[in-house]
């Protein structure tokens, strides 16, 4: 089973400001007072018009175009992007972490960790019965970008 998704994690006033600037669906409610606004291809698109140049290494999206967004976006309130791909638990993560228009964090990608590492910047700690940051906000509820746009209502 795989595990495909994009996004940008910060808190829900921020993420419902950026949605309604470029006309996207509304984020999604994570655990503690965060949210996840997805991102497909059609989603990027609407800020950044392609073509897109100077991708982060280990990165599909993330271009020299998209971290000028997320820097100006920051401004607001630290976000975090990031990325996952992942086909019978092989495969990659990614996360940027920005706050007050600079990159604190990142880019980085790896078989593990990025995430993690990004989400603990944003002030998230494991509670149990979660393992790690991942699941502690709620992460592992869905497996794809699509999936939390539903949950989000489209």
């Amino acid at each position: 089973m795989g595990h495909n998704v994009t996004g940008l994690i910060s808190n829900c006033d921020l993420l419902e400001r950026f949605s309604a600037r470029y006309k996207l669906h509304r984020p999604t409610s994570l655990a503690c007072g965060l949210a996840i606004l997805a991102l497909r291809d059609e989603d990027i698109d609407a800020f950044i018009p392609p073509p897109m140049s100077g991708h982060a290494d280990g990165f599909v999206y993330l271009s020299q175009q998209l971290a000028a967004v997320l820097c100006s976006a920051s401004a607001e309130g630290a976000v975090m992007y990031f990325e996952t791909e992942y086909f019978g638990g092989v495969g990659t993560q990614g996360a940027a972490v920005y706050q007050l228009g600079a990159c604190i964090f990142g880019p980085e990608s790896a078989d593990f960790g990025p995430i993690n590492r990004g989400l603990a910047l944003l002030g998230v700690r494991t509670q149990p019965p979660a393992y790690d940051e991942f699941a502690t906000v709620g992460l592992h509820r869905h497996r794809s970008s699509e999936d939390w746009i539903e949950e989000a209502g489209g």
